[in-house]
């Protein structure tokens, strides 16, 4: 994830009417098309004004540049995901009893191919060529942990469980659901497995692991 300058990421002004939250919508949308056809590097608010359908005088009063607009798309990203894989957490929070091994890592699976599944070349975009500053940093690395503790949790309970260290073992999966879902659904060069299939190679993968 490439480290970010310090841009003014924050909206110009906080939309209040339905005529400019509309307006910002279509700003958003519009960003995430130059995104995807032009790449981070290649976009200007020139040309989001234009997909958008708006002057450039339209944009700049609600946003002071394409960093605050890519931010806004980034937050709403990782929003999604905090909501998510937080229902996934909660589930396994409080079933812990009754938790086997295969369809949890089922529900994780799925869960993560979701999330990078819905826009996969606007999210290879987002969390590889847009520098990312310490709070986006931050707020992944947290969703990561709590993922990963729920998981060692849940490890500690579940009938046929070996390996050696639940922690490591947890945060081991984590990482390398993420590391795989985003290499085998964001990039066209690698998807060479239909989702479906791919969950299914992901989850005998951690059930192996995990179950000896």
């Amino acid at each position: 994830m490439p480290t970010a300058a310090k841009p003014k990421l924050g909206p110009r002004r906080r939309p209040s009417q339905a005529r400019a939250r509309g307006t910002v919508e279509v700003l958003l949308t519009a960003t995430a098309r130059v995104l995807v056809r032009r790449g981070w590097a290649g976009t200007t608010t020139n040309h989001i004004a234009e997909a958008a359908g708006v002057s450039v005088g339209t944009l700049y009063e609600y946003f002071p540049g394409k960093d605050a607009m890519v931010h806004a798309l980034v937050e709403r990203h990782l929003a999604r995901a905090e909501v998510e894989l937080g229902a996934v957490i909660a589930e396994q929070a409080s079933n812990l009893g009754a938790l086997r091994l295969e369809p949890l890592a089922r529900a994780m699976v799925d869960a993560m191919i979701g999330l990078h599944a819905e826009a996969p070349r606007l999210h290879r975009v987002l969390f590889e060529e847009v520098p990312h500053g310490p709070a986006v940093r931050r707020r992944v690395r947290a969703l990561e942990e709590r993922s990963a503790s729920a998981l060692a949790a849940a490890l500690a309970v579940i009938p046929g469980v070996v390996v050696r260290d639940r922690v490591v073992a947890a945060r081991l999966v984590v990482d390398m659901l993420e590391a795989l879902t985003h290499r085998w659904v964001t990039d066209a060069t690698q998807a060479t497995l239909p989702p479906r299939r791919l969950a299914d190679e992901l989850v005998r993968m951690i059930v192996a692991y995990l179950g000896g």
